[in-house]
């Protein structure tokens, strides 16, 4: 796997709350990477989009906004893309989705 998500699962309460994580590239090239939601009305990533060198880390935010309990699920989409990108859209913009890490997201 490309990417790693560390702690590899989310819980938080559904009273809401935020938790962080850290994404890491534990490839050899220059990856942009996209999160996506199951639940876009009770969760926010942050960031969205960005770009990891090889063997970087970076920490990402997940926030719960009040709501019902329940499990969901966040996809981290990414493709390899050159150092002079400047746009960590432009490749999903375009298709270019390499693969993905899917992280359970479980509201007590």
């Amino acid at each position: 796997m490309v990417f790693t998500f560390d702690p590899p699962n989310v819980q938080v309460a559904a009273t809401g709350a935020t938790s962080t994580h850290h994404l890491k590239n534990e490839g050899v090239a220059r990856m942009a990477f996209k999160i996506k939601s199951s639940n876009n009305v009770h969760y926010r990533m942050k960031p969205v989009y960005g770009f990891i060198d090889a063997g970087v880390s970076i920490p990402v935010e997940v926030v719960r906004h009040a709501g019902p309990a329940g499990e969901d699920k966040l996809a981290i989409q990414f493709a390899e893309v050159p150092p002079e990108e400047t746009n960590p859209k432009a490749p999903f913009q375009a298709g270019a989705c390499q693969g993905e890490v899917v992280v359970n997201l479980v509201a007590l």
